[in-house]
């Protein structure tokens, strides 16, 4: 085979070549026990009508959705060895157990063990179910030594069926193929041996489907049996050679001309029937391990299980591996096809297919960047400068101006080309045939790493660390007029890619897209890519349609509306791309190459796109947070406020695996993302309502969205209910306010009032206490004028009593003297005088003397006047004249009151009065 188109469309055929390489590998999806948290060995597999995948692992029953592994344990923890789903139900089989589990609405498994609808007479002996099948409306399990026949109700145990290999459906008869009594038929409850047995004595394997009977015979080797016209096809001694040596473990009807076998040793075969084809797919095609235990087919994949781990890989395989294993070639960061010969530009060299051998290009050793084909030319921009090859034959080489990363055609010219180099700019011209020249601009004198060209004379150039520049090639092909847009703000990250996309020079820094406005001179955002940020571009395609990749290494393909309508989410090629050096190169309408770190790959675009055909819209499995799981059957969750801090929900789409999944919520909050490995994870919501709506991104089904309501119930204390206590609260405060201060208005009108009164009243009382101060100085002025003028008169009529008694022993007239002295001495014993001083007296001190008589009743009315004399304050002396006696008689008189009145010597007679 001449040309390397014709090697690369041999996908079925895989065979070692130069540099230890495999060419086009199939596409492998691996899953270890890093993925699923379990076991390494699986020992069966199934798959439900939604795409569920159940696998039976040493650690319990694994479940796959397409985005999240779980494991479930049997109650004794025991190895689940096969597993069936049907009706509903996930059978499994153990060691002395079997049963089945069924999902909950919160998509928990729980078991129901069978074992008790067994006979209590009939015990396990060390027994593991190593096969379960569907037979008519019953499921049959398989050990070695018993078959088990449950039919919904009750378990059937058939005897005589000891060291039983296989069971199977054969038209409605259940067969069984015993290592001791050949191929048996289960007849009125008891295997009889089946007619088949004559011929096939020592069958291995046996297998029915789509009418059509596999069997393996230690003797006859393989053979197809159709069960209507009994034609019997032979396979290849090739497959009978291969399976010889890798031991046979598991058989599957792909199709009815197409087989897969699962080996012990290498991997599972894919045998075409007619054309007696073999490919193989074992570790070094990808699979991770070659010990087949189990295998299931559904819709577009081949399912196994392994020794060591899980493997998936597509039915009709649209992607092909090229892998260097020796290392020598490196990494691919450039594939051109020219003259019908694919080169590969890596960091070693560039390398060229001939003849199925990859060989080295003499003198290319060193790194490659990019490859161009112009005008029937290879351009090799390379660490040691420009290299250009017509046919196989090299015409010019270039290393003077160092390394060179980018040629592009200046437009409207022919054989005329800028060259970006690690100094700087350079002019390059084909002069004749094969003779080239090169012209360096001296006013650029950085780096350039990549061209385009706004319009035939304006040029945007990018440094590898420094921006962008915008620069003119005037008609001498001269650069003029630099401008730098290095400092933009826009531009957060040190590395701005430009692209000339659909005649617009657009610039792609910090995950987001930027165009330039010659209106406004200055670099804006491109509004038309601002759904595709985080999604940087790799090529246009002839017809129109965009190649992207996301930050996930997904590959995209938009149509000329930039709608997202095919993708490559590949694990095998994510891991293998070299950032920001992402290529598509394309061959024609349908097969595509993409670099990679150790090869390259070859994908089909339109099986690819067949295999993105219409599929259900993403269902949500669970809805939770960190306190509660809720039920999803309902399309509306109402969530308590408190919990809404971090809601958690689990998404996955109905047959379809490792989807990128597309959420938007919309309500107080409103953004669209992906969610990440099945997650969608929402924190802090205020309370409300959101819409979550749900779509598979690349698939025709993107716009049959899926929605669900979230209520995030109000807190407590913002209820409806609170806000109607929050309302009789405030109304309660206004009233309790309102009257505590019409309380308060009254209280300080009745103070004030009361300070009114209190203060008219003390007012009052000053007055009267004035008016009665006033009345009792007066009653004392007139008390004292009262006893001043009894004083003063008795004073005079005492003189005039002595000096009438003087001159009566010498008045002439005696009985005239003696009228005299009478009334002399009635005049100062007069109780007239008394009565009038009594009289101011009560007035001034009321009741004392009725008070001291009670007090003292042995006093006479001489020591009531005595006591009431001392008490307004009068001497001895002054008392005299008022008693009509002498001072000494006073004296008398005191001591005398003194004794009545219980006086000591120390106390005084006045201060006790005047306290009485």
């Amino acid at each position: 085979m001449k040309e390397l188109t014709k090697l690369l469309l041999c996908i079925s055929i895989f065979y070692s070549i130069s540099l230890n390489a495999q060419l086009l590998n199939p596409f492998v999806k691996n899953y270890s026990i890093n993925d699923y948290s379990a076991d390494n060995q699986n020992w069966g597999i199934d798959i439900n009508e939604d795409g569920i995948v159940f696998v039976a692992n040493n650690k319990g029953l694994l479940t796959y959705n397409g985005q999240k592994w779980n494991l479930f344990q049997l109650p004794n923890k025991t190895i689940v060895r096969s597993v069936l789903s049907a009706n509903n139900k996930i059978f499994t089989g153990s060691y002395e157990e079997f049963g089945y589990w069924e999902s909950d609405t919160f998509g928990k498994y729980t078991y129901t063990s069978l074992i008790p609808l067994i006979s209590e007479k009939y015990e396990f002996k060390n027994e593991d179910i190593w096969q379960i099948i569907r037979f008519n409306n019953s499921f049959v399990f398989r050990s070695y030594s018993t078959i088990y026949i449950y039919n919904g109700k009750t378990v059937e145990i058939i005897k005589d069926s000891d060291n039983i290999l296989d069971i199977l459906d054969f038209d409605g008869k259940l067969l069984a193929n015993s290592l001791l009594k050949g191929l048996l038929v289960l007849s009125n409850g008891k295997f009889q041996p089946h007619p088949l047995s004559k011929s096939y004595k020592s069958i291995e394997n046996i297998v029915y489907d789509k009418g059509q009977l596999f069997i393996k015979d230690k003797e006859e080797g393989i053979v197809i049996i159709a069960s209507e016209t009994g034609v019997k096809t032979v396979v290849s001694e090739a497959l009978n050679n291969v399976l010889e040596q890798s031991i046979l473990n598991k058989v599957s009807f792909i199709s009815n001309t197409k087989l897969l076998l699962g080996t012990i040793k290498k991997g599972v075969i894919i045998y075409q029937i007619k054309e007696k084809k073999i490919e193989i797919i074992d570790r070094e095609s990808g699979l991770q391990n070659n010990t087949v235990l189990g295998q299931k087919i559904k819709d577009e994949f081949i399912w196994l299980s392994l020794d060591n781990g899980i493997s998936r890989i597509p039915l009709e395989n649209f992607v092909g591996f090229y892998k260097d294993f020796s290392g020598t070639v490196g990494a691919v960061y450039d594939l051109a096809y020219f003259n019908n010969t694919l080169y590969l530009a890596s960091n070693t060299g560039l390398y060229r297919f001939i003849d199925n051998e990859l060989e080295l290009v003499e003198n290319t050793e060193g790194h490659i960047w990019n490859l161009h084909t112009y005008d029937n030319n290879l351009f090799c921009a390379s660490n040691s400068g420009i290299k250009i090859y017509t046919d196989k034959k090299q015409v010019y080489s270039e290393s003077k101006m160092g390394g060179v990363y980018k040629i592009q055609p200046i437009p409207n010219t022919k054989n005329m080309y800028l060259q970006g180099t690690y100094i700087g700019l350079s002019l390059l011209k084909k002069l004749d045939e094969n003779k080239w020249e090169s012209k360096v601009f001296n006013n650029i004198s950085f780096s350039i790493d990549n061209i385009e060209f706004e319009s035939d004379s304006i040029v945007w150039l990018t440094h590898p660390y420094k921006g962008v520049y915008r620069a003119k090639l005037n008609k001498n092909l001269e650069i003029e007029n630099i401008k730098s847009f290095g400092e933009n703000i826009n531009f957060k990250e040190y590395k701005t890619k430009i692209y000339k996309i659909a005649d617009k020079i657009l610039f792609y820094n910090s995950k987001k897209w930027f165009e330039f406005s010659n209106e406004k001179t200055k670099i804006i955002p491109f509004e038309p890519f601002q759904h595709l940020i985080n999604k940087d571009f790799i090529r246009q395609d002839d017809n129109g349609g965009y190649w992207f990749i996301d930050e996930n290494k997904v590959l995209l393909y938009l149509d000329e509306n930039l709608r997202e309508i095919n993708s490559l989410n590949s694990t095998q090629i994510k891991e293998r791309l070299i950032t920001g050096f992402e290529k598509v190169i394309v061959y024609n309408d349908s097969t595509k190459l993409l670099n990679l770190n150790d090869g390259f790959a070859q994908f089909n675009s339109k099986i690819l796109r067949k295999s993105q055909k219409r599929f259900a819209s993403p269902s949500i499995e669970l809805l939770y947070t960190d306190e509660t799981t809720y039920d999803i059957t309902e399309g509306k969750i109402e969530i308590p406020f408190k919990e809404a801090g971090n809601l958690t929900i689990e998404v996955y789409s109905k047959n379809k695996y490792e989807n990128t999944i597309r959420y938007k919520i919309k309500g107080k909050i409103n953004y669209e993302r992906n969610a990440r490995n099945g997650k969608i994870e929402l924190q802090n919501l205020s309370y409300g309502t959101y819409t979550l709506f749900l779509y598979n991104t690349g698939s025709i089904a993107e716009n049959d969205e899926k929605f669900i309501k979230i209520v995030v119930l109000r807190p407590w204390y913002l209820t409806y209910w609170m806000f109607l206590v929050y309302l009789l609260f405030v109304v309660l405060i206004f009233l309790v306010t309102r009257k505590i201060g019409k309380r308060k208005i009254l209280n300080e009108q009745s103070k004030i009032h009361k300070e009114l009164i209190e203060n008219t009243q003390k007012r009052i009382d000053t007055l009267e206490k004035d008016k009665l101060k006033n009345e009792v100085e007066n009653k004392k002025k007139i008390l004292v004028t009262i006893t001043e003028s009894i004083i003063k008169k008795n004073e005079i009529i005492i003189i005039l009593k002595n000096e009438l008694t003087r001159l009566a022993k010498t008045f002439p007239d005696q009985l005239i003297s003696k009228k005299l002295l009478k009334v002399a001495n009635e005049s100062i014993n007069n109780n007239k005088d008394w009565e009038v001083f009594e009289g101011s007296f009560n007035d001034l001190h009321a009741d004392f003397l009725k008070k001291i008589v009670n007090e003292f009743p042995k006093l006479t009315s001489k020591n009531l006047k005595l006591c009431a004399y001392i008490k307004t304050g009068h001497t001895s002396k002054d008392i005299a004249p008022l008693l009509g006696i002498s001072v000494r008689g006073v004296e008398i008189q005191r001591y005398r009151l003194r004794k009545k009145i219980n006086l000591s010597k120390e106390q005084s007679i006045f201060d006790f009065l005047i306290n009485f």
